[in-house]
């Protein structure tokens, strides 16, 4: 009988480390109402799919593997999902150009992209408005050394085990780690050249399912979009990995200077 009860208990102990705490959520809080002007919302058949950062009036940032063949809305201007606020814009994806791997030179073709170079930029069907709600990221002007600061944000789930999605974008803090940490957690993954390793190493902390795309900041430069992570988020020794904006941005001005339209 002793011998049974030692067993159960010892499996009771187990299961509560194995399973997350209740708790043990991604961490954040609600982001500030007017902290996040260049933050857009990606829908795909009318459900969240990513988030994004808007760098000028016609392009959004986000990640390669949030394309969508039928077709994007993005939200801008937005806080609180049910509370219209005004200056909130919606527009549809006109066009996607994601980063040409080693194999192709096609930078239209974002539906095979895997996370590597996954990075892409959306163009909108109509310039946005600029409003106190609706502004252009800043750029980096360099890379973030390791221990920098940073944050992240976004409408994904709040909750590491199960998907619950908040009503307004939550914020986090995080920092940046060394590559090496990335690199043990997720050995398949080759491109950490261009990529930033981002997290807390005791876990607890992370964005998670529906952030895909959103920013990394650093200061107030966008320098990081993210790719992937843990499952579940915000495991110990798991951190999030970001594609490294800086990396890409001859690529991001040329489609840029490539795709606007000349003028008289």
């Amino acid at each position: 009988m002793e011998v049974t009860k030692l067993l159960a208990t010892f499996l009771l102990l187990q299961l509560s480390f194995a399973l997350p705490s209740r708790n043990w959520i991604i961490g954040g809080e609600e982001c500030a109402e007017d902290g996040h002007p260049w933050l857009v919302s990606i829908y795909g058949s009318n459900w969240l799919q990513c988030s994004g950062v808007l760098i000028n009036q016609d392009w959004v940032l986000t990640a390669a593997h949030c394309y969508k063949r039928s077709g994007m809305q993005l939200k801008l201007g937005v806080h609180n999902k049910e509370v219209p606020r005004e200056g909130e814009q919606l527009r549809t994806s006109a066009e996607a150009k994601c980063y040409p791997d080693a194999a192709s030179s096609d930078s239209n073709n974002c539906a095979e992209k895997t996370f590597v170079n996954d990075i892409m930029l959306v163009k909108l069907n109509a310039p946005v408005d600029y409003n106190d709600n609706i502004q252009p990221v800043p750029l980096p002007t360099a890379v973030p050394e390791v221990g920098t600061e940073c944050k992240v944000m976004g409408w994904g789930t709040i909750h590491s085990s199960e998907e619950i999605y908040p009503l307004v974008p939550y914020c986090v803090d995080i920092e940046i780690l060394n590559n090496g940490v990335c690199e043990a957690a997720y050995p398949w993954y080759t491109a950490y050249d261009k990529g930033l390793c981002a997290g807390v190493l005791e876990g607890g902390k992370d964005s998670c399912h529906g952030d895909s795309g959103g920013p990394l900041m650093c200061g107030d430069e966008l320098q990081g979009i993210l790719s992937f992570g843990g499952h579940p988020c915000a495991k110990p020794l798991a951190p999030g990995v970001y594609i490294k904006v800086d990396s890409y941005l001859a690529w991001i001005q040329s489609i840029i200077e490539n795709n606007t339209p000349e003028t008289s």
